[in-house]
Order: structure tokens, then C-alpha cells, then sequence
């Protein structure tokens, strides 16, 4: 009996740190990604992870990348928004080899109307 509710156990919390990637908007050239399960919210300010899927290679500093991982902050109040981390992968969905990564906050933008941006900041701002 200890066994299998440890076996359970295991399962619940390997399943519980994988990214659950839910498709958000698409074009001929991407697919983007959010991780709702990583909405974090404090007063107007939310924090999130998205991922964008490119289905032809792209080249940043001589390395290829088929997707790319973002924490973006956002303020809900004023309508805007700015990364806080990123990673590019040579694979589709976040996997293969990370090729570039950093953790510095960029400056603070407007979300644009009617973009992908708006679309993301929706997802970590509005309440469900």
C-alpha cells in the first residue's frame, strides 16, 4: 500500500512541473503557447510564462532555434508589459538544446491593441 501511494505521489507531482502548454493564437510562420499554471498575480502587476513555436529555424547570434520560452511581466492596470527571462531551444515546443538564455528585465512597453501581446497580457490579467 505505501508503495503504490508513493508511486501516486510521484506521478502527481512530475505531472504538476511539466508545462502545460495551451495554444493561443497562431500565424502562417508561429504558434503561441501559455502556461496558465504559472500565472502569478500581486495587486494590478501578473507574471507568466509563454512559449512561441517557430515552424521554420531562426538565427539570433550565429545559433538556430525552433522555439522560444518567456516570463513576461505584466501591469494590469496600465496596460503594459516586459520580459523578465527568456531561452531559445533548437527544437520545436521548448525542447533540444538551449542555444541562448538570460534573466534581465527589459523596460516596460505599451501592450498594443489587437496583437499577440494583448493577447498574452489577457491571459495573465483577466481574472476566470
Amino acid at each position: 500500500m505505501r508503495r503504490i501511494i508513493l508511486m501516486m505521489l510521484l506521478t502527481v507531482v512530475s505531472h504538476s512541473a511539466m508545462a502545460e502548454w495551451i495554444a493561443v493564437g497562431s500565424n502562417k510562420s508561429t504558434t503561441i503557447f501559455v502556461d496558465t499554471a504559472t500565472i502569478q498575480r500581486t495587486g494590478n502587476m501578473a507574471t507568466m510564462w509563454h512559449l512561441t513555436d517557430f515552424k521554420t529555424p531562426q538565427k539570433d547570434m550565429g545559433e538556430e532555434y525552433l522555439s522560444a520560452k518567456d516570463q513576461n511581466e505584466y501591469d494590469c492596470k496600465a496596460t503594459k508589459m516586459r520580459r523578465r527571462a527568456s531561452s531559445q531551444h533548437s527544437a520545436n515546443m521548448g525542447k533540444g538544446k538551449v542555444v541562448y538564455s538570460d534573466s534581465f528585465a527589459t523596460r516596460w512597453k505599451p501592450v498594443t491593441p489587437d496583437s499577440g501581446v494583448e493577447i498574452l497580457w489577457k491571459f495573465a490579467c483577466l481574472k476566470r
